[in-house]
This record gives structure tokens, sequence and C-alpha cells, in this order.
């Protein structure tokens, strides 16, 4: 009797560690597809620094350096909150779990300030699929959230 609990609390064992590893797993691929374009425009952004800068300063009307301080800022989000959420969900510890969720919260608000600000989805044509695609992305990021 003894015996045959051991088995059936290995077996179990077993079946958990091997669903953890598939969920933790497929949660990693997830991650670097829903936060690499996040991670190219950081890029991008860096590439065209004082056309995005402009284009910021002219639509909020800001100054230019508090613009490119703004841009400077986004640059650093779209770099390393896409790092640190693939760093947690290929590697999950509980030391990290903070920064993920901060890295996602930061990614969420990101996402609602370029929305309101760059993709007015009553202008329709491209701006409208930009904006859905900006919704889809949040669904995305809020899922990774959940399942943290």
């Amino acid at each position: 009797m003894l015996c045959q609990s051991n088995v059936k609390r290995t077996v179990q064992l077993v079946f958990f560690c091997s669903y953890t590893i598939k969920k933790m797993t497929t949660l990693f691929y997830a991650s670097i597809l829903i936060t690499a374009l996040f991670f190219l425009s950081g890029f991008e952004k860096i590439y065209f620094f004082a056309a995005r800068s402009a284009t910021l300063a002219k639509k909020i009307s800001f100054p230019l350096a508090l613009a490119q301080l703004a841009i400077a800022a986004v640059i650093i989000l779209e770099i390393s909150a896409p790092v640190i959420i693939a760093s947690y969900t290929f590697q999950p510890s509980f030391n990290k779990l903070k920064m993920y969720k901060c890295a996602l919260i930061s990614l969420m608000v990101f996402i609602v300030l370029a929305t309101a600000l760059y993709h007015d989805p009553f202008k329709g044509g491209e701006s409208f699929y930009t904006f859905m695609s900006n919704i889809s992305t949040f669904g995305g990021l809020l899922a990774l959230y959940h399942f943290a």
C-alpha cells in the first residue's frame, strides 16, 4: 500500500512538473511574440530620435528638450521592459516578479498614452487598424500579467 501511494505521488509530481514546464515555455514564447514589437520600436526610435522628438513636441506643444527627454524615457522602457518580461518568463523567480509586473504595467500605460496621442480610431483607415492592434497587444500584456 505504501509503495502504491509513493508511485502515485511520483506520477502526480512528474505530471505537475511537465505541465508547469510546458506552461512556462508557452508563456516565454508568448512574451517574446507580444513584446518583440516594443523592443524593435525602441531601436527604431534611437535611429530616428530627432524626428520622433520633433513629432512629439509638435503634437502636444512641448518644448523640444522635454520631448527629447520623453522619447529617451520611452526608448529605455521599450528596450528594457521586453527584456525583463522575457527574463521572468524564461526563468521565473519570486525576486523578479515585481519587476515583471511593473514592466507589464508600464507597457500597458504606454500603450494607452500612445494610442490616445497617435491613433485616433475615428479617423478610419490605417489609424483604426493600429488602434485595434494596440488594443490586442494590451490584451496580450494583460494575459501575461494574469498568468504570472
